[in-house]
């Protein structure tokens, strides 16, 4: 089996037996529902317990409240993971893992790599969350007349003899959930990348820009974005904030760099125009030859280009599975299994489109 064969890109989550090391990059596997599995990582089982048994984040609060609390975020940040999903499978792209982690959850969607189909896949996401609000604020409106409209200060409802026992009783988990919701949207629409919002501004960026300028331009954003957000928390004195902030600019730093050392090859848009389709069109056979020839010469240099991509991005391979031999599969980055398996699909493309021009010789 080669290279262009394997699922290199795929992290079973045993990883390596160390068990410091399974702790930064290891898993769990949960459940499968609608033919996505859900996986938490291991830092995520390591602040559930903090939080349950030695009340981390949340002094004073019993135990039952604690454990309530963290499986409403969690369900509200699944949720939201399997918007994406539903809204990639829609696109026609291919959603099947969630990886659930202290910061929230990833989901590995990969929709066809044009700029609509990834901003469905990216809006299903706070979509979720605007659907968690309307829902948990008409139960509030309707019981204990309060719509909470301040993400910030979502407040209390306004209690009565008739309905407080109501609200300590139930009302208050929906209150809970209403205000977490809101707030998770806001901050995932703040453009950073990665956040929704990050990724929102990157696909507004691709049709005029193309996909590498894109995402360029997005992490330049969110370096500034990441950095109004660190002087409003130094204003405000809040450290929470001033950390998100800094992993975001940490975030979209790293991945500027990344951009720079890949080069444009790295981030090509598979599912661009179909530029032989003219070939096989009959009305250009009416146009002058002067467009001809102006197409003929353009279809060159994307050969050229194409090939010299191809010649790179083997080279880039072959540094990758040296790697792998030297120190295994686990050495690898995200960004390095991301690569092995664009050049699998790339590679796979490939010999589709072989297999189909010898069909049509009658080989």
């Amino acid at each position: 089996m080669g290279w262009q064969d394997r699922s290199y890109y795929r992290d079973s989550g045993r990883g390596s037996g160390n068990p410091l090391l399974w702790l930064i990059s290891g898993s769990v596997p949960l459940f499968t529902v609608f033919g996505i599995r859900v996986r938490a990582h291991a830092t995520l089982l390591v602040v559930m317990v903090l939080i349950l048994l030695l009340g981390w984040g949340s002094p004073g609060m019993p135990v039952l409240d604690r454990a309530i609390s963290s499986a409403a975020l969690f369900g509200i940040v699944l949720l939201h993971e399997f918007g994406h999903c539903f809204a990639c499978r829609y696109m026609r792209g291919t959603a099947d893992e969630i990886i659930m982690h202290p910061l929230g959850g990833v989901a590995l969607a990969q929709p066809p790599r044009r700029p609509w189909p990834t901003f469905v896949t990216v809006a299903g996401g706070p979509l979720v969350n605007v659907l968690i609000c309307l829902v948990a604020g008409v139960i509030l409106w309707a019981f204990f007349h309060r719509f909470p409209l301040n993400p910030l200060d979502p407040g209390f409802p306004k209690l009565t003899v008739d309905n407080a026992e109501a609200f300590w009783t139930w009302g208050r988990w929906v209150w809970w959930i209403h205000a977490t919701s809101w707030m998770l949207l806001c901050f995932n629409l703040l453009p950073i990348y990665p956040l929704d919002g990050g990724q929102i501004a990157q696909t507004m960026f691709w049709p005029k820009f193309g996909f590498y300028r894109s995402m360029m331009y997005s992490c330049v954003v969110g370096m500034v974005a990441s950095g109004i957000v660190a002087i409003l928390s130094l204003v405000s004195l809040s450290l929470g904030m001033l950390v998100l902030a800094g992993l975001g600019f940490y975030a979209c730093f790293t991945m500027r760099q990344h951009l720079l050392a890949e080069g444009p090859w790295g981030f090509q848009e598979e599912d661009g125009v179909d530029y032989s389709a003219s070939l096989f069109n009959t009305s250009s056979m009416t146009e002058s030859a002067h467009k001809h020839k102006k197409l003929n010469k353009r279809m060159i240099r994307k050969a050229q280009k194409r090939e010299l991509d191809e010649r790179a991005e083997r080279e880039h391979v072959d540094a990758i599975l040296a790697k792998v031999s030297q120190h295994g599969m686990h050495s690898l980055t995200f960004w390095e299994k991301r690569t092995l398996r664009k050049a699998t699909e790339h590679q796979r493309k490939r010999d589709a489109g072989l297999r189909e021009e010898m069909q049509r010789k009658g080989f």
